[in-house]
């Protein structure tokens, strides 16, 4: 695995600098402690607000995907994993973000992330997915109104540094991983990128 030493090291300490790197990972712990899987490190590395989750904190197994909320195949696997924990109690699943298909997809993370900030994060993820077709500004409108999110307090979090530097090391975390598209995963310590389903890879489960 390359995980592009110098360039991530100048990038982390920026973002240690803005605060969006959690306090409670080092550079050193990230780049050169074998003690814990790369996976467990990505963790460790963002702010709780990176994070959308589905599944108990203590669950033995951990999945993780890296996603695009226009990316077709992040659709058609959203079920999959959402199913995936509520059938396993064993089992927490987690979404990062990866924008990387358009500048509409890195405004979406964005917005995602500062959802999360009013504790509203994982319905808006959930909903984005479950959208039927296309998403649109209608669409999206009408998503935040029913969630009841603060749509002042949105824009205004969207726009903020510290919400855009956290879609940008989550993103460079997963291209640190290997992702180069999406969906990109980690079964536990195992790293897939590409669509696979979940069936074939719930084998990697303990």
């Amino acid at each position: 695995m390359r995980y592009y030493l110098a360039n991530f090291s100048v990038f982390i300490l920026f973002l240690i600098a803005s605060k969006a790197f959690s306090n409670e990972m080092t550079l050193n712990e990230l780049f050169f402690d074998d003690s814990k899987p790369y996976h467990i490190k990505i963790l460790d590395a963002l702010p709780d607000s990176a994070i959308i989750q589905i599944g108990p904190d203590d669950a033995k197994n951990i999945v993780i995907e890296f996603m695009d909320y226009f990316c077709g195949y992040c659709k058609k696997i959203h079920p999959e994993l959402i199913e995936l924990a509520t059938r396993r109690g064993d089992t927490r699943v987690i979404f990062l973000q990866h924008p990387i298909l358009s500048q509409s997809s890195e405004v979406i993370a964005a917005m995602v992330v500062a959802a999360n900030t009013q504790g509203k994060g994982k319905e808006l993820h959930n909903a984005l997915f479950e959208i039927s077709g296309s998403l649109n500004q209608e669409k999206l409108n009408q998503i935040i109104d029913n969630l009841d999110i603060n749509k002042n307090k949105l824009m205004i979090d969207i726009g903020r540094d510290e919400i855009k530097n956290i879609v940008k090391l989550s993103s460079f975390l997963a291209m640190g991983s290997g992702a180069r598209g999406t969906p990109a995963l980690f079964i536990n310590d195992e790293f897939i990128g590409g669509y696979v389903p979940v069936n074939q890879f719930e084998r990697f489960l303990k």
